[in-house]
């Protein structure tokens, strides 16, 4: 059932484009091309191996940041207003809340599985496509995507119940962009400010991603520690609050 609301939603989304689904390879790669020439390109920014000199350029560092803010922009902005876009849904329909909930984590997640192999590519083209590469990027991405889920989930339950947050949530998310090395590596920034960075969260997903992906660097225990904590409270928040909240969610949308 979850499926076929998240076909039904994806459908619905590109039934009237010309380009369909193409557009979703044509976004990232529009991002992708204007980020590549302004910064890239005329900003000179790129990423060096850590203690050598041998750069390893732009597009690929500054794509995997860009695929997982992609990602992350579309669940949590999604998930604010879930409940109440579906209100006929909610209010009228016999099947559990969390149904919808899944169905729109599904719909995401294709957009997701796009940029993945997209960056996947970009890796082989670079030389960058080694095995153990691929596996601790795979273990960093199970860990972010149930703190994506988790995060998901607590601002659909929410999001009926506080009409700003949507805006707030979209305010947000764009500040935590350009507060996150996406665009640019940690070293450009001042070491006393290093620091700040760390506290974002996007900076604790992108980094060990790109460490492990491009550079080939297996995430300390510390980073695999504070990610499954992390994962673990986040669920246990989540749920209860879900359990707590669901029976009133029909009244508020």
């Amino acid at each position: 059932m979850a499926w076929d609301l998240a076909r039904r939603d994806l459908q619905a989304k590109y039934k009237r484009s010309l380009l369909g689904i193409f557009w979703m390879l044509l976004t990232p790669l529009c991002l992708l091309s204007v980020y590549t020439v302004v910064f890239g390109g005329i900003l000179k920014v790129s990423w060096k191996e850590p203690g050598a000199e041998v750069s390893v350029g732009f597009v690929l560092p500054f794509f995997i940041g860009l695929s997982i803010y992609l990602l992350i922009s579309d669940v949590v902005n999604s998930s604010t207003i879930l409940f109440s876009s579906k209100r006929t849904y909610v209010v009228k329909s016999p099947f559990p809340l969390w149904v919808l909930w899944v169905a729109n984590l599904m719909r995401a997640y294709i957009h997701g599985a796009v940029y993945a192999v997209m960056v996947l590519i970009l890796c082989a083209w670079f030389s960058k496509f080694e095995a153990e590469n691929i596996a601790w990027t795979a273990v960093l991405l199970s860990f972010s995507l149930i703190l994506i889920s988790a995060v998901s989930l607590i601002l659909s339950v929410v999001g009926p119940f506080i009409g700003d947050i949507s805006e707030a949530v979209r305010l947000l998310m764009r500040v935590l962009f350009y507060a996150a090395p996406i665009s640019y590596p940690v070293s450009l920034a001042p070491e006393s400010f290093q620091f700040l960075l760390w506290l974002n969260p996007l900076t604790l997903i992108v980094e060990p991603l790109r460490e492990a992906l491009v550079f080939g660097h297996s995430p300390s225990w510390g980073v695999l520690g504070a990610l499954f904590v992390s994962c673990l409270l986040l669920s246990v928040l989540a749920i209860w609050l879900f359990k707590r909240i669901k029976g009133v969610v029909a009244d508020v949308v």
